[in-house]
């Protein structure tokens, strides 16, 4: 079976995720809450072990309050 073409963006996406949601003195639980999902789920997306659907990426952005084209950008960014 091939590997995720996007493994690397999509484990930096779920760090960023993490540091956003730290900086924001959230806990996984209470993100999981504002964004309808269950813990685990923010907890295999925080490790790069779950691609997401984009309605999921908009709503973490949202309870991150940030843009999500802001997320996307730092993923794609070759300096981060």
């Amino acid at each position: 079976m091939e590997k995720n073409k996007y493994e690397l963006q999509i484990i930096k996406l779920g760090f960023l995720i993490k540091e956003l949601r730290l900086n924001s003195n959230l806990t996984q639980g209470q993100l999981s809450l504002l964004c309808n999902v269950d813990v685990r789920t923010i907890q295999r997306i925080e490790r790069g072990k779950q691609n997401i659907s984009i309605s999921l990426l908009f709503s973490i952005a949202d309870a991150l309050k940030i843009e999500s084209a802001t997320l996307i950008s730092y993923v794609f960014s070759e300096n981060s």
